[in-house]
C-alpha cells in the first residue's frame, strides 16, 4: 500500500490540474482515455498523478500497476517522476518498455503454459548476433550486395504480424528474408527485441485466457 506522504504528495500536484480542463478530465477518467497534446503541454505530468492515483486508490494488492512506454528515456524520467510522487521499488508496479512489458509480463509467465515455439530460456540477440544472422541468410537468398537492410526487414516484421494474412508475402523477398532469419536465431536458441513483441501479441492474439490472465493481474496505462 502507498504510503501516507505519497498519497499527500499526489494529492498536492493533483490540485495542480484543477486550472486545466483537458488535464483534469484525463485525470477524473475512470475508463479507457487517450490524451493528444503538444510538447510541453503536461502530459507526462498528467500521466504521472494519474498513475499515483490508480496506485493509491484503485489498486488493491495482490494487483498492480503497469506504466508501458516507448523508451527507455522516458521509461527513467517516469521513474523520476513517480519516485519524487513516494513511489519506489513496489513489487507491484512496473515502469518500463513495451519490450520490457512482454518479457517480464507475457512471455515468462505464460509463454511455456501456451506451449508457444520459442527457445528457452529466453536468451536475447546481440546487436552484432542479429545482424551477422541477417546478412547471411540474406546473402544466401537473395547474393551479396541484396539491397535490403536489418531496419527493412524490422518494419515488416512489426506491420505484417499475422503470418496467414495473404499481404505476408506482398514483398516475397522480405518474407523469405525473415522467415529464414528467424530460423536461424532459433537454431541459436535466440530471440530478438522484435520477437518480444510478436510473440507477446501472438499469445494474447491466439489465446483467449491470456489477456484476462493480464488484465487480472495489472492495471495498465501508457506513456
Amino acid at each position: 500500500m502507498p504510503s501516507r506522504s505519497t498519497s499527500a504528495a499526489y494529492l498536492r500536484h493533483a490540485g495542480d490540474l484543477v486550472g486545466n480542463p483537458g488535464q483534469q478530465a484525463a485525470y477524473d477518467s475512470r475508463g479507457h482515455c487517450v490524451v493528444l497534446a503538444g510538447p510541453g503541454s503536461g502530459k507526462t505530468k498528467t500521466l504521472v498523478v494519474k498513475l499515483a492515483r490508480i496506485f493509491s486508490e484503485d489498486v488493491r494488492a495482490p494487483r498492480g500497476v503497469a506504466c508501458i512506454t516507448y523508451s527507455q528515456e522516458c521509461a527513467r524520467e517516469l521513474t523520476r517522476r513517480l519516485e519524487a510522487l513516494g513511489l519506489r521499488d513496489a513489487p507491484n508496479l512496473f515502469v518500463g518498455t513495451v519490450h520490457g512489458f512482454c518479457l517480464r509480463h507475457i512471455l515468462t509467465p505464460y509463454a511455456h503454459l501456451a506451449g508457444l515455439a520459442v527457445p528457452y530460456p529466453l536468451t536475447l540477440a546481440t546487436t552484432r548476433q542479429a545482424d551477422s544472422a541477417f546478412k547471411q541468410v540474406a546473402e544466401r537468398l537473395l547474393g551479396v550486395g541484396q539491397p535490403y537492410k536489418t531496419h527493412d526487414m524490422g518494419k515488416y516484421r512489426r506491420i505484417h504480424l499475422d503470418r496467414d494474412a495473404p499481404d505476408w508475402e506482398s514483398d516475397p523477398d522480405l518474407a523469405r528474408i525473415t522467415e529464414g532469419y528467424e530460423a536461424a536465431l532459433r537454431r541459436a536458441g535466440l530471440i530478438d527485441f522484435d520477437d518480444l513483441v510478436i510473440f507477446g501479441n501472438r499469445l494474447v492474439s491466439d489465446h483467449d485466457w491470456v489477456l484476462p490472465a493480464i488484465q487480472g493481474a495489472l492495471a495498465c496505462i501508457g506513456g
